[in-house]
Parts: structure tokens; sequence; C-alpha cells
């Protein structure tokens, strides 16, 4: 195990695999099994299958066993943990990027972590090979501060070694804390109207996009209708995961 402080109240775990056998795709999540924790935590991948047998998670501070033992002092190097992948919120090249040349990806707080894993797999991905459609990736991310918006340096960095990557920042509390960046961006929360502005930009047709939306089950709820149902993305073509 080793750790590192992503934001205030996010820390990253980076994992060395010792299993031959472990696979998952972008976006997938883990059970995360910690001796003498009763508790099963559940944390997605922020990292990309070819780093294996590294593998990263975000955790949130919260006072779930599990996340509570990511965040202390047991959380070092050498210590052991059991992992399993799972879940059906995924993406990769093969399956998904026919068809595709729109990649719309919605988060909200820690449900960046599996459209961070997604969006790095998409942009690591030869266009020629297996993507030759793919015109645009969109990222909408929203937190409660700038100090909370995970991987904002290296995400800023992949719009600017890609043109097909836009971000979106917001934030809904402004005020500075102690110590934090005067927050230039945008305030407040996404709405259906900011969803439908971007797919207006992109120019490409409902039926060639495909959206990923993680985050509070009201904001997840919320997004997923109006891509299915105004917004006319295909049904099939809409993912969502929730997050407490």
């Amino acid at each position: 195990v080793e750790v590192c402080e992503e934001t205030p109240t996010v820390r990253e775990i980076t994992l060395d695999v010792a299993t031959d056998g472990f696979t998952f795709q972008a976006g997938n999540w883990v059970d995360f099994f910690i001796d003498g924790v009763s508790k099963v935590g559940g944390y997605s991948m922020c990292s990309v299958p070819s780093e294996l047998p590294r593998l990263r998670l975000a955790v949130k501070r919260s006072k779930h066993p599990p996340a509570a033992w990511c965040h202390s002092a047991a959380a070092q190097p050498g210590a052991l943990v059991q992992v399993k992948a799972g879940g059906q919120f995924s993406w990769s090249a093969a399956s998904d990027g026919i068809g595709t040349s729109h990649l719309l990806l919605v988060a909200g707080g820690i449900g960046i972590n599996p459209l961070y894993s997604i969006l790095q797999e998409a942009l690591l991905t030869p266009r020629t090979a297996l993507l030759p459609g793919l015109q645009r990736i969109s990222l909408l991310y929203s937190a409660a501060r700038p100090s909370e918006l995970a991987f904002r340096r290296h995400l800023e960095q992949l719009a600017a070694s890609d043109e097909r990557l836009h971000l979106s920042f917001r934030v809904t509390q402004p005020m500075p804390a102690s110590g934090e960046e005067e927050w230039q961006g945008c305030v407040g929360r996404f709405g259906v109207p900011d969803l439908q502005k971007i797919l207006n930009e992109s120019g490409v047709p409902p039926s060639q996009v495909l959206a990923y939306v993680c985050g509070p089950p009201g904001m997840t709820d919320e997004f997923v209708a109006a891509l299915q149902g105004p917004l006319k993305v295909p049904a099939d073509r809409v993912c969502s995961e929730k997050w407490w």
C-alpha cells in the first residue's frame, strides 16, 4: 500500500496486486477487504488496466470502517488487503467505441473516480485502431470546493495534450477556505440546460453519444432521465452509477 492526499478529504491508495489473474475494465469498482474490519468497502478504480499490477483507488474520508481505515495510519506501505473487481459500470474500446462520436462524462464529487478511469482509457486508445470516430470527450465535474476537484491538474494536462477533451468544472461553495485558492470558474450545480449546451456544441447526433453519469442519487437520476428523455440519447447509451 502507498498513500497520497489527493484532496483534503480524498486519499489515493496505490496497491501492488499479487494475483496474476486479476483484471478489470475502466469504470469498475472493487470490494475491499481489510483484516480485522468486518465491513467490506466498495471503491471505484481511478487507474486504468494497463497500469496493473499497480492499482489505484481514491477513497473519500468517512466514518464507514473501511474508509476510516484507509485514512488512518494503518494504511501504509506493507499493509495487506484483498480486493475483488466487479460492476457493470465500465468502458472498453472494443465494445463501447463502435458508433461513438461523443463520450459524455458527468461527475459529482467522488463520482469522478470511475469516470477518470474511463477518460484516461479512452485517451490511451489509439485513434486509428479502435476509436476512429471518437471526435469529442466531454467531462462535466462538480465538487463542493475548488480543493475537492480531485485529479484536476492531471485532467487539465490531458486536455492540453488532446483537443478532443473538453472540461467543465464547477464548485458549489466558492468561498475559499483558509489556504485555498480563490475560485475563478463557474459556480453552482450543473443542470439539464448544461447537458443540452454540451450536446449542441458537439454537433454529434444523440444516437452517437455514449454517456456516463456518476454522483449523488438525485443528480444521477435527474441527468439520466433528461438524457434518455428530452435530450434523446438512446436508453442503452446512457450508463449510470450512484454513490452515497
